[in-house]
């Protein structure tokens, strides 16, 4: 076997393993960020049972007063 012919398969197998490093990496790193959104959402979901549902500025400006819901008293 010549050297160039061992330097080709030495280039392809490193080229080989390139590839699966740069691989490995984009899944370690989807994998840390969805559970960084799963940790997020979670958090999200309990400040909301805590403290009911978030409205952004847009949907207070269209929600009725609670003062207008009361019934109006006879007298």
């Amino acid at each position: 076997m010549s050297n160039d012919q061992q330097t080709g398969k030495t280039a392809a197998k490193q080229a080989k393993q390139d590839a699966a490093d740069r691989l490995a990496k984009a899944l370690r790193d989807n994998l840390h960020r969805r559970k960084a959104q799963a940790r997020a959402r979670k958090s999200t979901d309990a400040g909301l049972a805590q403290n009911g549902p978030l409205l952004s500025n847009d949907e207070t400006a269209i929600q009725p007063d609670r003062h207008d819901l009361t019934p109006k008293s006879k007298g």
